[in-house]
């Protein structure tokens, strides 16, 4: 049976075990926690969703804090990071559609983008044992969809609106880009497939 490429970063990475991957699945045992308080509609249930999430921040700064310290970089742990934040922005989300007013086009939206990305990557992954990385606008996007999260949970007048069409201009942008960085890799493999059997005529 072929092995993919994703079977064989998993199979390979000699870090996958490390502290840095239980920081970041520990930011996922955050997310029903979460959801639960969220759906309370309670001031106090607001306040520890808060305190959830801020703990899911902490656990993200730490998983990239240790790896660099104690250079256990892993490939798993860049494959589920992004993976891990995209569920629970999307899941959170959803909560807040349903229990504090945030439009459903707009979560729809925001799911939509991360499940094309998540494709792109798992493509790129799958064909060229390659994973790629966000780019910095990939990154201010996802950072502001959790500032969207944290002032939906603190009803804050105004910012809620100002922080999501922010948000939605980004959206486009940083999805464009990331189309064209994979688009750019399958290409590139193409090319050198092409080469390689000119070479070998």
């Amino acid at each position: 049976m072929k092995k993919t490429g994703i079977y064989q970063i998993v199979r390979d990475d000699e870090h996958k075990f490390a502290l840095p991957n239980f920081f970041t699945l520990l930011r996922l045992v955050c997310l029903p926690f979460i959801i639960h308080f969220l759906r309370l509609d309670t001031r106090s249930g607001d306040i520890y969703a808060l305190v959830f999430i801020m703990l899911a921040g902490f656990t993200d700064y730490l998983d990239g804090h240790y790896a660099r310290k104690l250079q256990k970089t892993s490939n798993v742990g860049r494959m589920m990071d992004p993976l891990i934040d995209k569920i629970s922005i999307a899941a959170a989300m959803l909560v807040l559609a349903a229990h504090r007013g945030l439009p459903y086009w707009y979560v729809f939206l925001v799911i939509g983008r991360d499940f094309v990305l998540l494709i792109g990557s798992a493509v790129v992954v799958s064909k060229k044992r390659l994973i790629v990385e966000s780019n910095k606008i990939g990154k201010w996007t996802s950072t502001l969809f959790a500032a969207v999260i944290i002032v939906y949970t603190l009803n804050i007048p105004y910012l809620k609106q100002a922080l999501m069409y922010v948000t939605l201009f980004l959206i486009p942008v940083s999805l464009f880009q990331y189309i064209k960085k994979h688009k750019n890799s399958i290409k590139f493999k193409n090319r050198t497939e092409n080469l390689e059997n000119n070479h070998s005529a």
